[in-house]
């Protein structure tokens, strides 16, 4: 009795983790929103869930890995005031992105959707992006995907979406 006991919490404990590890906490939703909204606030929901969606292909899947390991590791230009010191303080541009109150609205309404996992990937894979109306020198090793908004999305040669 006392084996399956200890069987059946150490099992809970290994779902309860896991569980965690793929969560944001508030302040990492709060991060994820503003740079959705600060990189791509003025290219509406569609746009939005672009640059989330790219977030999320960048930590491949992984919620957790979302911020610590995409946006505090300095791809995002809007984020670049942050990453670029030793102690970083996302509050003055999570106050910006606040300002925007619509987009910021709605980046915390894809935000709840992909943490359902219901989030479509409207950029079929894409982990790179930049404005179109500039040609960045990494472009020439990527594939490119589509363009949303003021975006072009790329991914990896190589690492093609399978389209349907």
């Amino acid at each position: 009795m006392k084996m399956r006991l200890l069987i059946f919490v150490a099992a809970t404990a290994i779902v309860v983790l896991n569980a965690q590890a793929n969560e944001l906490s508030d302040y990492d939703r709060q991060i994820v929103a503003s740079c959705m909204v600060l990189e791509a606030g003025c290219d509406g929901a569609e746009g939005l869930q672009a640059v989330l969606n790219v977030i999320l292909n960048r930590a491949e899947g992984y919620l957790h890995r979302m911020v610590p390991e995409t946006i505090k590791y300095g791809a995002f230009s809007c984020m670049s005031s942050v990453w670029r010191t030793d102690a970083p303080d996302y509050s003055p541009l999570i106050r910006r992105a606040q300002n925007e109150i619509g987009a910021y609205n709605k980046a915390l309404r894809l935000i709840a959707t992909m943490e359902r996992g219901l989030l479509w990937d409207n950029t079929y894979g894409a982990t790179h992006y930049h404005a179109t109306y500039i040609r960045p020198y990494w472009v020439r090793d990527m594939s490119y995907i589509t363009t949303i908004g003021g975006h072009h999305f790329y991914t990896q040669r190589g690492r093609e979406y399978a389209s349907l």
